[in-house]
């Protein structure tokens, strides 16, 4: 009897144990559903911002004073709230948070919103932050956001016009002609009009099997797909287009191009048409003020990375950074600010063209503000040049790794106003067409030699030739494009790596081929170095009109 007594009081204190754990489980399931609903609804009152936004990139200075049914408030106050759109049960507030880089302004002040708002030092110069919270029942989640301008250095891969550059085009009247049909878009209908009568149409350059671009991307243009690129790392990854839905084409459906036939399955990122229209400066002059008297160069000139050290040469001669000259024109420390600028002199203009290049200094050239650039660095710095910058070797940040985000905070910057080009030699030959018949050891051979009279022409890669790139740095070509020297001729190099962001106006082609193993230049892989959100070059360019996008998010 007492056994079963002592039995059945275990039973009743377990089933008693087993129901206060049910119960208590209940309660934290509870508990935690709406920790995570209120958490959702400050989610959705940043995303409310920012659609606001987005529509009027002057919402901000309006501070509280906005129209319409509105959840913000000045800092301390959330009077102001809305309803989760689908959820009546949870709402937001949000307050806009001061500056905290001033002291006079305590809460927003739309007769001094950029005084009151706008952070002035960095690394946040130029942002500003709101807070939301959303509620759900008893509980609060709130959440920090950090407004930015929209930068280039956003996005791994930035174009104006998804096609070649005009200077491809050959003759003096083509280049002109192309300058006005290809600075059209798709959706302008570039690819429907000849850019000259009889003379053929914009080139159609596409994104093909084997391109890989591990990052967000955007164009002011439209996509092109040939095949099975890869583009976007993850859905994290902003795929944006200014033009209309979808943002992309097929290379079959555009006009005079080929029956390539590209998939929606190649957008690894998340894929966004009528996105905002990025428009750099006219030029990159203001770097040249802001360079130091003994940090602007002027001509050509080889830039040799080497730490937080560089060396300057002139080009041309036989001096290389392997083996630098006794007395260059600079050799020691990076600049403070970080910024050096390579002036022209007399430089003929529009004379560029990627095809049948050789390097030569003459007389004529001599005085173009252009930068031979290669070497491992770990500073930061940013070159900008009045002309070109020349890649002539692997340039990194540190060692030639491939892993980004990459280590450290040395950056990188290469802001030209024309070109940022690949060092890439060929052999050049005149046609072999003066040929006559002779006798060679005894026999008749026809022999052939160089008719001088003809314009040279490229047999392959020569000496020099780089066989596979890594350049670790944010690029900027203003006005033309980022592109490899003589990209249609020779063996293929193998894979052009660039681990940061790249911008230009034009796209411009590192080689040819379909990514099958034919061809000439690089396939491409392109890795987005995501410090570019929060570190920048020193003085980079920033586009003329901007919306403003989020920079980070943090739970208050």
């Amino acid at each position: 009897m007492i056994a079963t007594v002592l039995g059945l009081s275990l039973v009743a204190t377990l089933v008693l144990v087993a129901v206060t754990a049910v119960n208590g489980d209940s309660h934290l399931t509870s508990r935690d559903l709406v920790q995570k609903k209120a958490y959702e609804a400050a989610k959705a009152g940043i995303d409310d911002y920012a659609y606001h936004l987005h529509a009027n990139n002057s919402y901000w200075t309006s501070c509280a004073n906005v129209t319409g049914p509105t959840a913000v408030n000045l800092k301390g106050e959330t009077k102001n709230r809305l309803t989760v759109p689908g959820d009546p049960s949870s709402e937001y507030a949000i307050e806009l948070l001061p500056s905290t880089s001033q002291s006079t302004y305590q809460q927003c002040d739309e007769n001094h919103a950029t005084e009151s708002m706008l952070q002035t030092i960095d690394p946040l110069k130029g942002t500003f932050r709101i807070r939301s919270t959303g509620y759900a029942g008893t509980a609060e989640e709130s959440i920090v956001a950090t407004f930015k301008p929209a930068s280039f250095l956003d996005y791994v891969y930035f174009t104006q016009r998804e096609t070649a550059d005009p200077v491809t085009y050959g003759t003096t009247s083509m280049v002109e002609a192309a300058e006005k049909q290809c600075s059209k878009t798709i959706a302008e209908k570039r690819q429907e009009n000849e850019i000259l009568s009889g003379k053929g149409y914009c080139s159609v350059i596409r994104f093909v099997t084997g391109d890989f671009i591990n990052g967000p991307m955007h164009t002011n243009d439209a996509f092109v797909i040939c095949g099975s690129p890869k583009l976007g790392g993850s859905a994290a990854d902003p795929i944006e287009a200014s033009g209309p839905p979808p943002g992309w084409f097929s290379e079959k459906e555009i006009p005079h191009s080929s029956k390539c036939v590209g998939s929606d399955t190649n957008f690894e990122g998340t894929l966004a048409a009528n996105s905002a229209v990025l428009t750099p400066p006219a030029s990159n002059g203001e770097l040249s003020t802001i360079a130091e008297p003994q940090f602007r160069f002027k001509g050509q000139v080889r830039i040799c990375l080497s730490g937080e050290s560089m060396t300057v040469m002139p080009f041309g001669t036989t001096a290389t950074c392997a083996n630098p000259p006794a007395v260059p024109i600079y050799s020691g420390q990076i600049p403070g600010n970080g910024v050096v600028y390579v002036e022209s002199g007399t430089c003929p203009l529009n004379t560029y063209t990627p095809f049948n290049i050789s390097y030569a200094i003459t007389a004529e050239n001599a005085e173009c503000g252009n930068a031979y650039v290669e070497g491992t660095y770990s500073g930061k710095l940013t070159i900008a040049t009045y002309n070109d910058i020349i890649i002539t070797g692997s340039l990194c940040a540190e060692s030639c790794g491939n892993s980004v985000p990459l280590p450290g905070e040395a950056v990188l910057g290469l802001v030209a106003n024309n070109f940022v080009r690949i060092y890439h030699p060929v052999e050049l030959k005149h046609p072999l067409t003066l040929c006559e018949w002779k006798i060679v050891n005894g026999k008749w051979k026809e022999v052939c030699v160089e008719d001088t009279s003809k314009p040279l022409e490229c047999t392959g890669n020569a000496p020099g030739a780089l066989n596979g790139v890594t350049i670790d740095a944010a690029i900027l070509a203003i006005i033309h494009s980022i592109i490899v020297d003589n990209y249609n001729c020779g063996a293929q190099l193998g894979t052009l790596t660039v681990n940061g962001a790249l911008a230009q106006k034009y796209r411009g082609a590192v080689g040819t081929g379909n990514g099958g193993g034919a061809g000439t230049g690089y396939l491409k892989s392109y890795n987005y170095d995501s410090r570019l959100r929060y570190i920048e070059p020193p003085s980079f360019i920033a586009p003329q009109k901007t919306a403003w996008v989020i920079g980070r998010e943090t739970l208050d």
